[in-house]
């Protein structure tokens, strides 16, 4: 009985919002935002999450994006670890990639000559205010940063979210690649009308959507076979500027806080939080102009066996540090 009135409820809520987007006074987003702050403050946080599961089931929530046809930039982000690969990662991507325009390494300290450098310090937060905003205790935050926690790891996944909007005159697509990852064929990640094409993986981790389903409200795995985790994606501005919106308008903070605010204690010395999987399932979950266009390619454990991948026809490989024996 309970259930069937919580149902009713929240079809009438989702009515409610149908009605008000219909007039121009309040535009589909403007009223599916309203319903949803106000579902918080009346209720709680797993009450609007039910609502959007019901909006998303009925299609209120897909939108069209307004995509371009510009040239790609391509961040690479990078620390001291990887400065091994990341000369190949940059001659990979620059030979290789269609509609190439720029090549940017984020990075503390310049690394490399082959690329435009950019300084991470630039950003409107640090390392030690994301430790500050996942613990909100300062003495907490510095053991963090000495302990044995991922928090590095969590800071360059927010450099990605953040890099479009941060450094001048880049282009509305973006490429964020890893600094490990090096393309061996031609490839082209922007298909005729300016749609997104996506590589998919196949794990499948659990902290990283239960982490995603805090954020925002109604978030799903869109494909059981799929994973967003690739080493690479496109970020289309448009498709992150919605992203950010979504996530500010319900957690009433700026998204890196959220990002933060949504972390798992528990899983700070492991893999909390994903930055591919959060943007590979919100783009699908939001839109169906993108397209998933699987590539070939391979985690390999040295370097050397880059020209025997590319003589398989592999489009591209990631030799990660971890598995590399240095």
């Amino acid at each position: 009985m309970l259930k069937k009135m919580l149902f009713i409820f929240l079809a009438g809520v989702t009515l409610l919002c149908f009605i008000l987007s219909a007039t121009s006074k309040f535009p589909q987003k403007t009223a599916i935002c309203w319903v949803s702050n106000n579902l918080n403050k009346l209720f709680s946080k797993k009450m609007t999450s039910y609502w959007f599961n019901l909006v998303d089931t009925w299609g209120l929530t897909k939108v069209s994006y307004r995509l371009e046809e510009a040239p790609i930039d391509v961040i690479i982000p990078c620390i001291a670890k990887d400065k091994i690969t990341l000369d190949l990662c940059i001659e990979g991507i620059r030979k290789n990639g269609k509609n190439i325009r720029r090549i940017i390494v984020l990075s503390p300290e310049p690394l490399t000559d082959k690329a435009e450098w950019f300084d991470e310090k630039k950003f409107p937060f640090t390392k030690y205010d994301v430790a500050v905003e996942i613990t909100q205790d300062e003495k907490k935050a510095r053991e963090l940063l000495r302990g044995n926690s991922r928090v590095g790891w969590i800071y360059q996944q927010f450099l990605k979210f953040y890099a479009p909007f941060v450094i001048p005159g880049i282009s509305s697509n973006v490429l964020l690649l890893d600094a490990d990852t090096v393309f061996l064929r031609p490839v082209a990640f922007v298909g005729p009308a300016g749609e997104g094409l996506y590589n998919p993986g196949e794990e499948y981790h659990k902290p990283y959507f239960r982490h995603a389903a805090k954020l925002i409200p109604g978030f799903k795995r869109v494909f059981k076979e799929y994973s967003g985790i690739s080493h690479h994606m496109l970020f289309q501005k448009s498709v992150l500027q919605d992203l950010m919106s979504e996530i500010k308008l319900y957690h009433h903070v700026e998204p890196w806080k959220a990002l933060c605010h949504s972390i798992d204690p528990k899983h700070l010395s492991l893999s909390s939080l994903s930055e591919y999987e959060i943007y590979f399932n919100f783009v699908f979950m939001r839109t169906s102009q993108m397209k998933v266009r699987p590539l070939k390619w391979a985690n390999i454990n040295s370097l050397d066996e880059i020209a025997s991948y590319q003589e398989k026809g592999y489009d591209y490989v990631s030799c990660h540090a971890y598995l590399r024996a240095e």
